[in-house]
């Protein structure tokens, strides 16, 4: 009897060993994996049980750790919050001579959309209404400066671990207290039709008083652009090396705006010179507060919480997550920093029984390669956002698979075309996506997959994922 008894026991447990043998434990055999390494999380949370899983690897995730940064921040500082930005002015007006004798402060509120392309419709006209109320109060001259007042957050504007191959482009811009216009400027270029030759830089777009450019690109046979531009925050003094196509009489290259609070003065500066009103001083950056005497004129708010979010996961917007991580910093612990940041994003988490084993973050953006994730604790974090009634608005953030942001040429075609959502990230070799699907069952699944230091381009990795992807539909 208790010879049948062991068995049966036995008999049990290799089925059970079989079972879980037979779970995906690995991604396909492909020649572009053969050096890399990798990690994977599918759960089923209709069936409440893992799907998938290979040994949890802590990856460099690239822009998918957005998902933690804009989660946390949908979570602590609600889908309504708005950052605000004032202006005002210091000193008195002599209302016998329309003389402002101080100085015009716009007072920034660490608002990432402040002048952004992404929200053109909320900041129309806003400087041009703004010199409008001066000259409702009569002023005719203001003997002062126009100051951008950027105080709001502390003057480390690039999180370490950033490249300096980085900083200077569009997406490597820095964090300031008085962010304008994505703090991003545009270099015009004149390319000649021959390959090899010295370009000609026709326009800066917008020039901050003082920048000076070293242009060092040449054009060539290569169709996309491979230039980079390279500087640091607040010099003034940038270089833009490389190439881009021959033959091009105006093409156009995104650098990082090396002083944004200043830009922003000198804009403001422009409109209100337009309007008659002559400043006499000169438009200036400050990383200290000006409040003082600080009389308040107008306040602009920005897009809400949600509308900010849906555009940073959705065309992975690296100086809004920076911003919304030192906005977290300053909602927990009262100091707006990277550092109080990344400390109140972890705590969250951790409080909320997620798995941070292997999480190590040092940026809300994802652009650090000192980023590190295993792909369960993404799933962990998206789940905890599924199951907590009103906060399923956090998954329409993310990109919709064939329709649009960065997985619009992702799974066109399939059955998962205009039914996945999902955070992707890439990087010279590293891409990853995590998000959400409904199977032909009618089973919610929450996946993530993160893969390094493979051969080939981050975009054709993502096509070979795609069918591993679509086994689980």
């Amino acid at each position: 009897m208790n010879r049948i008894f062991i068995a049966l026991f036995l008999l049990f447990v290799s089925s059970q060993v079989k079972s879980q043998s037979d779970t995906l434990s690995t991604l396909p055999d492909l020649p572009e994996l053969q050096t890399a390494e990798y990690s994977f999380y599918v759960y089923d949370a209709t069936m409440g049980q893992v799907v998938a899983q290979s040994p949890q690897k802590s990856l460099t995730p690239a822009s998918v750790l957005k998902l933690v940064t804009t989660a946390t921040a949908m979570r602590l500082l609600g889908p309504d919050f708005r950052f605000k930005t004032r202006f005002g002015y210091t000193g008195k007006i002599d209302h016998k001579t329309g003389t402002l004798k101080g100085d015009l402060i716009i007072k920034g509120g660490a608002d990432p959309a402040f002048y952004s392309e992404y929200f053109p419709m909320d900041y129309l006209g806003v400087f041009e209404q703004w010199a409008y109320q001066l000259k409702q109060l009569g002023i005719k001259q203001v003997d002062g400066d126009i100051i951008g007042d950027a105080s709001a957050l502390d003057d480390t504007a690039i999180p370490g671990g950033w490249i300096w191959e980085d900083m200077g482009n569009y997406y490597g811009a820095g964090v300031y207290g008085l962010t304008f216009a994505d703090n991003m400027y545009r270099i015009h270029f004149q390319s000649p039709a021959e390959a090899g030759k010295q370009t000609n830089v026709i326009k800066v777009q917008p020039k901050t008083p003082g920048f000076t450019l070293d242009n060092r690109v040449v054009s060539s046979d290569e169709k996309s652009d491979q230039s980079y531009v390279y500087g640091a925050p607040y010099a003034q003094q940038q270089m833009v090396m490389g190439a881009i196509p021959k033959g091009k009489n105006d093409f156009v290259v995104k650098g990082a705006m090396p002083n944004p609070p200043l830009e922003a003065a000198d804009s403001l500066r422009k409109v209100i010179n337009n309007l008659g009103i002559e400043i006499t001083g000169e438009a200036k950056a400050s990383f200290t507060s000006v409040d003082g005497d600080f009389h308040q004129m107008a306040v602009q708010e920005s897009p809400t919480l949600q509308n900010i979010i849906d555009v940073t996961n959705h065309e992975s917007v690296n100086l809004f997550a920076e911003h919304l991580l030192r906005e977290i910093g300053r909602k927990v612990f009262g100091k707006p920093t990277l550092d109080e940041g990344l400390k109140a994003i972890k705590s969250y988490w951790m409080d909320r029984g997620i798995d941070l084993q292997g999480f190590y973050q040092t940026d809300g953006s994802g652009l650090s390669r000192s980023n590190a994730i295993c792909t369960k604790t993404l799933v962990e974090v998206m789940l905890n956002m599924y199951r907590v009634p009103g906060d399923e608005i956090f998954f329409d953030s993310l990109p919709l698979a064939g329709e649009d942001g960065t997985l619009q040429y992702f799974f066109q075609g399939t059955p998962l075309d205009g039914k996945l959502r999902a955070k992707t990230g890439s990087m010279e070799r590293v891409r990853s996506f995590a998000g959400e699907f409904t199977n032909r069952n009618g089973h919610q699944l929450f996946f993530a997959v993160i893969v390094n230091n493979f051969s080939g381009s981050s975009y054709k990795m993502g096509k070979k994922l795609e069918p591993w992807l679509l086994t689980f539909y």
